[in-house]
């Protein structure tokens, strides 16, 4: 039995990036960028006005200005502008030659439809210079970045439809166990509803991954290793839930070894999780998480995440925060790591009522799990604590 930090570093040195592909930008919200992108222009691309108001050269000093052109944004300047003359022009509209300002419609006063005076004349140029953002051929994103909506938007500005990301992982998902039946099912006597693939696809979508839900394999060896063996071919990772555990139908680890699996760990000195399996067949990698749906849903974050964030080009990381507990804390056993389900609030934590690993319902009243280490019996009130958010 390895711990959870042996298991975690053994997972990530197995974990490499899938390469790289073409998405349409409104696509690649969220992946991470596989190429640096360059400006293809000069931005702004002109010299344009950064309000509504009259263009005009700042060293006019004129009684009065004759409006010589009207320009919108979109249009080009029909002239240049001249001793006296300024042009009405709104934002984003290229500024005229002769001109170097633009003095805002508040500071003007319409003397006549085509001639105004200035009432205030300050030093403000109110233009955006031509490149002042951005050269042609600079570097504008860099690779290696999450895509966010901005990003997209400097991609459209830069003209880029189409952008390299690092290829997310297929994952496939097998429930194990012959007490199975699926959620529109009502269960018959000994039987229990599939809930562990349906939440596991919901962490996948989480982090924008669809997985391939390959649905429920009974316990038979056989039938086990089939799966694993059709599964295993359409996925980069393979996550089978129950059957890992010490009893007699609980096969799945020597499954995953005749399916031609190298085996690196198949328990973790954690709780909730300890029946953890992980192999690797090439580059793909298979996990064996515990049939308990808290379990599951734990080791998942530990270890499955951290190995997509790699494979993805994110930067692998554990999601910890500190806290300080709330209410004196005590537990029976202390062999391994535990995570206690709490509810955090204002920067305190309080254990929440817990029966075990199959009490998936005290998940849906906690906002964390709080990590007690190895060894350690007892955490008193006002204790500093990591925290899991869940």
């Amino acid at each position: 039995m390895i711990s959870a930090q042996q298991a975690l570093y053994i997972v990530l040195s197995r974990s490499e990036r899938l390469g790289v592909e073409r998405l349409p930008i409104e696509k690649a919200l969220g992946r991470m960028l596989a190429e640096k992108i360059r400006s293809d222009m000069d931005t702004p691309p002109f010299d344009r006005s950064a309000m509504d108001g009259f263009a005009m050269n700042s060293n006019d000093r004129s009684a009065a200005y004759k409006v010589v052109d009207d320009i919108p944004a979109g249009k080009m300047p029909k002239r240049q502008i001249g001793q006296g003359e300024c042009a009405r022009i709104m934002t984003g509209a290229p500024l005229p030659p002769g001109a170097d300002k633009v003095v805002k419609v508040e500071d003007t006063q319409l003397i006549s439809r085509h001639l105004i005076r200035i009432k205030h004349f300050d030093n403000k140029p109110n233009v955006s210079w031509r490149g002042e953002d951005v050269r042609k051929g600079e570097i504008v994103l860099k690779a290696g970045i999450k895509i966010r909506a901005q990003e997209v938007a400097i991609l459209a500005t830069f003209g880029k439809r189409k952008v390299k990301v690092f290829r997310y992982p297929r994952v496939g998902v097998i429930s194990t166990g012959s007490e199975l039946v699926e959620p529109g099912k009502k269960p018959g006597p000994g039987k229990i509803r599939n809930s562990n693939s349906f939440m596991l696809l919901a962490q996948l979508k989480r982090l924008g991954i669809d997985g391939i839900y390959l649905g429920i394999v009974r316990d038979n060896f056989r039938e086990t290793v089939k799966n694993i063996n059709k599964a295993i071919k359409v996925s980069d990772i393979l996550l089978l839930t129950g059957g890992v555990s010490v009893g007699d139908y609980d096969f799945v680890k020597e499954a995953i070894k005749k399916a031609g699996i190298k085996l690196h760990f198949n328990k973790i000195a954690v709780q909730p999780g300890k029946p953890t399996s992980f192999g690797t067949k090439g580059r793909k990698m298979v996990f064996g998480l515990p049939g308990n749906p808290v379990s599951s849903l734990f080791i998942f974050d530990l270890l499955v995440r951290p190995a997509i964030d790699r494979m993805v080009g994110r930067k692998a990381k554990q999601h910890l925060g500190k806290s300080i507990l709330a209410a004196d804390f005590e537990r029976r056993h202390t062999d391994r790591e535990q995570y206690v389900p709490v509810i955090q609030s204002d920067s305190r934590v309080r254990p929440i009522k817990f029966h075990g690993s199959a009490h998936m319902q005290a998940l849906t009243k906690a906002n964390g799990l709080m990590r007690i280490k190895r060894g350690i019996k007892r955490l008193l009130k006002g204790a500093t604590v990591d925290v899991r958010p869940i």
